[in-house]
């Protein structure tokens, strides 16, 4: 298949300095600080106060210290669980192996990466790990610490005072497992034997400043989520033309995965939510062992209304996508199901119409509740006055989630939220709502993910609510309510004048019934009719669509060249800026594969601009 042009900038070494630049230079602003101080500490460590902060120069003696995950097991047995690096690690790092841990000097800016110490009897199970020159010429980083002496030496010749730590380190935290730092207080090894002055913890600046840097995007950051967001845009089409030989919603589930798979995307950004009929209306339905459709060929007078919800996307190099998509059982649209679905249509198209930087996201908020009450009032299931609805909260009850959320390296990434303390009295924090008081930025990646559910439990609440009864027409909430629910969600790119909707799946009604009733390949032709000529950012008008045979990503070979030092200093760093290389497909010709028939009969080639 040939889709839009993909800028990809593919690094010998992924570029992560630029990361720790940007952690460090926020450490030291003004607001971090003063929200880092205003925190409730532990009682394990004193209270800094804000002075104390302007006392200590910028260039003091200090480091920030990070454990990554480590390998996990089943309770009980020895079955190992599938590996995730922690997010904050791997954006400090690039490393995505377990039991390694991150020192960065302050004051010299001197990264050093602490690997696991595997005993030569483990090489038996898990391999001879890498060198520490391997690992220099493999990671953005600048010094390898062997073990708990070597550490100890630096930690006592630059003579530090304090230590940046995350909120999670004096907790029983997986990430702990394996903390050298941890092992080293424990032993009361130097500096952390009583002859020795020590180090002072802060448990909060580090957190702030790592939360506050992941909100906005570098460009390789950026080419990663638009890469994911591209191959789960072509696995939901999939979906849509393989429904036929689907009958659960298990089934779906795993081709969904499988495509990704096959694509070179072997990991989900979180577990795939395939919701048929009433379960499309349960937010974090993932279960996913209904059938689809008791009688496909026969449907009831229900079934002819139900709907498969699926959102689901896929995660290259630790970065994630997020799409929902919700199509016909039946490969057509009732009317009622048109009619829901186009409401969740306007609401997402009005919002997408409005973002660009400085613009509030609660302000997005209203706006999209605004057009669902104004919908649900002119299709008599709410009756009154639109105002006295949404004052009264009225349209929540078939809407009952935020709009979106940022996009990263976590699904649900962070930023955006200020944290307070917990309300148990423990120093782990707790955040506000996404993006109440501020507006929004360029290279930020968000979700906008408008719904519409009909859900038993939470409309009873509502409508037998005292007085609320009459805002609702039981009637016609008993013809929609087979709809089941409704949600259309895509990843979106602030840019420096709008945005950009790196979602490329299509989400028309017309365009979802044509996908589905196709047994072979489509063509921009096909479906042109139902596309807006000129729109330049509608990949239909410029992409010749063949959902599969599908391509496969090609592992990266280089970015920087082979310096250590590739990655740009502070005063470098430009979010806009990137060498780019353009991916493409070859076009190749097939049917939709099944498991017998693989895709992989096209890959995609690189070629400098």
């Amino acid at each position: 298949m040939t889709p839009h042009p993909v800028p990809l900038r593919l690094p010998h070494k992924i570029p992560t300095r630029q990361h720790c630049y940007k952690v460090m230079k926020l450490m030291n602003h003004h607001e971090i600080i003063s929200a880092a101080t205003s925190l409730k500490t532990t009682p394990l460590l004193p209270r800094m106060t804000q002075q104390q902060h302007q006392d200590h120069p910028q260039d003091e003696k200090a480091f920030i210290f990070l454990p990554g995950a480590v390998d996990s097991v089943r309770d009980g047995t020895d079955v190992e669980l599938e590996f995730r690096q922690s997010s904050d690690f791997y954006y400090l790092t690039g490393v995505d192996e377990p039991g390694f841990c991150v020192m960065i000097d302050l004051q010299t800016e001197l990264v050093y990466l602490i690997p696991p110490t595997v005993p030569e009897s483990e090489t038996v199970w898990k391999g001879t790990p890498e060198t520490p020159s391997e690992l220099l010429q493999k990671y953005d980083i600048d010094c390898i610490i062997l073990d708990e002496t070597e550490l100890s030496d630096i930690l006592l010749q630059h003579g530090y005072h304090k230590v940046y730590v995350m909120d999670t380190f004096f907790s029983h935290h997986p990430h702990n497992e394996e903390n050298i730092l941890r092992r080293m207080m424990e032993q009361r090894l130097p500096p952390f034997d009583n002859t020795n002055k020590k180090l002072q913890f802060d448990t909060y600046t580090l957190r702030l400043a790592m939360n506050e840097a992941r909100l906005t995007k570098f460009p390789y950051e950026i080419n990663m989520i638009r890469q994911a967001t591209l191959v789960s845009s072509h696995a939901h089409m999939a979906l849509w033309q393989h429904r036929h030989q689907c009958t659960t919603e298990a089934h779906l589930a795993a081709y969904f995965r499988w495509m990704c798979s096959c694509s070179g995307l072997d990991r989900q950004a979180y577990i795939p939510i395939v919701a048929s009929g009433p379960r499309a209306a349960i937010l974090h339905y993932t279960r996913n062992n209904k059938p689809l459709s008791i009688h496909p060929h026969q449907p009831s007078s229900e079934d002819k209304h139900s709907l498969i919800l699926v959102d689901a996307g896929a995660e290259y190099r630790c970065y994630g996508s997020d799409i929902t998509r919700t199509f016909p059982v039946t490969g057509k649209f009732s009317p009622e199901a048109k009619t829901i679905y186009n409401i969740v249509l306007a609401m997402q198209e009005a919002v997408l119409a409005k973002l660009s930087p400085g613009v509030y996201w609660t302000d997005m908020e209203d706006l999209a509740i605004q057009i669902l009450c104004n919908e649900l009032v002119r299709i008599g299931i709410l009756v009154g006055d639109p105002e006295e609805l949404i004052h009264l909260g009225i349209p929540y009850a078939f809407y009952f989630h935020s709009l979106g959320h940022s996009v990263g390296l976590d699904v649900h990434d962070v930023g955006g939220r200020k944290a307070h303390p917990s309300d148990n009295g423990d120093h782990k924090l707790e955040y506000s709502p996404f993006m109440v008081d501020r507006p929004l930025e360029p290279n930020m990646v968000i979700t906008v993910e408008p719904g519409l559910y009909f859900n038993d439990t939470y409309l009873r609440i509502w409508s037998q609510y005292p007085g609320f009864g009459k805002y609702f027409d039981t009637d016609q909430l008993q013809r929609y309510r087979p709809v089941g629910g409704v949600r259309i969600e895509d990843s979106v790119l602030i840019t420096s004048n709008g945005c950009e909707n790196l979602t490329i799946a299509p989400k028309r009604p017309e365009e979802i019934e044509a996908i589905m009733a196709s047994t072979s390949l489509l063509s921009a032709s096909t479906l042109s009719k139902f596309s807006d000529v000129g729109n330049n950012n509608n990949p239909w008008t410029i992409t010749t669509i063949m959902p599969f045979p599908y391509p496969i990503v090609s592992p990266c070979h280089s970015y920087f060249g082979e310096n250590n030092h590739s990655s740009p200093s502070p005063s470098e760093v430009s979010p806009s800026s990137s060498s780019t290389t353009t991916i493409t497909t070859m076009d190749t010709t097939g049917v939709l594969p099944t498991p017998s028939a693989s895709p992989l009969h096209g890959s995609y080639c690189f070629s400098e601009e």
